[in-house]
C-alpha cells in the first residue's frame, strides 16, 4: 500500500518532535499515514530566535529525522514553486500573516495533494483560501491514537507539557474535549 503523506510545519514539528521519537518517516495505521517536512524547514530552524527557544534542534537525533522529505518530481517543484508565487504574491497583498516557509508549505500541500498539519490561523486560513487540506494537532494526535501510534497517557503528557513551555495552540480547551471526550491536562 502506499504511503498517506502528512506534512507537519514548524509550529507542529516542534510540539511533537521530543515527545514522538521518532516523528518523521515512520508509517503508522492502516493507510500507512507517514509523516514529512518540506526541506525549507531546516532553514527556518537556523533563526537565532528559535534556535534560543528550542536548542535541541541541532541535535544529531532530531536533525537526521529532519532529512526525510516527501519525494517530489522535477515537474511537481515546478508545480509547487508557481503555486508558492502566486501564494506568496496572496500573502504580500491580502493575508501578511504567513511567513514565506508557511506559503511553501501550503503550495506541497496543494501540488501533492496532502494535508498539512499547521496550528497557525494566518496559515489555516491561507490554506482554506487555496484549497489545500489542513489540520490541527491535536486531530494528528486523534489520528496517532486511532492508529495505536500513541497512548492516551502520551497525548496527556504532550498537552501538558505545552502547558508547562506556554505553547498551547489556539482551541485547545475546545478541540481536546471534542476529540478526547475529557478536559485537557
Amino acid at each position: 500500500m502506499a504511503q498517506s503523506k502528512i506534512l507537519v510545519d514548524t509550529n507542529c514539528y516542534l510540539r511533537l518532535a521530543q515527545s514522538i521519537r521518532p516523528l518523521l518517516f515512520v508509517p503508522f495505521g492502516d493507510k500507512e499515514y507517514c509523516l514529512y517536512v518540506i526541506p525549507e524547514l531546516n532553514e527556518e530552524l537556523d533563526r537565532k530566535h528559535l534556535k534560543n527557544k528550542f536548542p535541541w534542534v541541532d541535535d544529531p537525533e532530531y536533525q537526521n529525522d529532519r532529512n526525510h522529505h516527501p519525494v517530489v518530481s522535477r515537474k511537481q517543484k515546478r508545480s509547487i514553486a508557481d503555486t508558492f508565487d502566486h501564494i506568496w504574491d496572496y500573502v504580500e497583498t491580502e493575508l501578511p500573516g504567513p511567513s514565506r516557509v508557511d506559503a511553501l508549505y501550503v503550495a506541497y500541500a496543494i501540488e501533492l495533494d496532502v494535508h498539512v498539519v499547521t496550528d497557525d490561523d494566518d496559515m489555516i486560513v491561507l490554506a482554506e483560501t487555496f484549497g489545500a487540506r489542513v489540520m490541527r494537532t491535536l486531530d494528528l494526535l486523534r489520528l496517532m491514537l486511532d492508529a495505536g501510534h500513541v497512548d492516551m497517557g502520551r497525548i496527556r503528557a504532550i498537552v501538558s507539557y505545552w502547558r508547562h513551555i506556554e505553547d498551547m495552540p489556539g482551541q485547545v480547551r475546545r478541540q481536546y474535549r471534542t476529540l478526547f471526550g475529557e478536559e485537557p491536562p
